[in-house]
């Protein structure tokens, strides 16, 4: 049986939201690194930030599970299940799938009850993204690199694929 993990710290911080996110993505980004700036302490930070969630759901899009499922199966197959946690710490995550193969980054979907894909987010971002359904409306927002890139930038993506992902 594959299994997924991803550490509760990591989860949503390479994420895939609608493309009409992109302005409060940038926004958000910009407040976080003035924020992360002003209250920088040695080697941690004396506050924390708290984004706001974006305006446009990704649910709304009315991507399911098995449309995922099937545009991803030759590039990433699913796991079979889902874990989070810290230390040593694991829970078994439900209505969470997860996409991968054994030489890429994993890509992780929580499905709504009624099939629908809510939350798309990935450990790091990958080349695979530009084979998810509706990826021409779909925005990578890596919260960690400060970056939002919309799928449908094909040399904007492959840069930074280059730049913060394949060094």
């Amino acid at each position: 049986m594959r299994e997924a993990y991803f550490h509760e710290d990591d989860e949503g911080q390479v994420q895939l939201l609608p493309l009409d996110n992109l302005q409060h993505c940038l926004t958000q980004m910009g407040e976080q690194q003035a924020f992360a700036d002003a209250h920088q302490s040695g080697a941690g930070w004396t506050e924390m930030y708290v984004r706001e969630a974006a305006p446009s759901k990704l649910s709304a899009l009315g991507i399911t599970g098995e449309q995922l499922r099937l545009a991803l199966m030759a590039v990433l197959p699913p796991y079979d299940a889902v874990f989070t946690g810290y230390s040593s710490y694991r829970v078994q995550c439900r209505n969470l799938l997860a996409f991968g193969g054994d030489n890429t980054e994993t890509l992780f979907a929580g499905i709504d009850e009624h099939g629908i894909v809510d939350e798309l987010w990935c450990s790091d971002g990958m080349p695979e993204l530009l084979s998810l359904p509706l990826q021409e409306q779909l925005l990578l927002a890596d919260w960690n690199a400060g970056l939002a890139c919309p799928l449908s930038d094909r040399a904007l993506f492959a840069r930074y694929l280059q730049e913060y992902e394949l060094d």
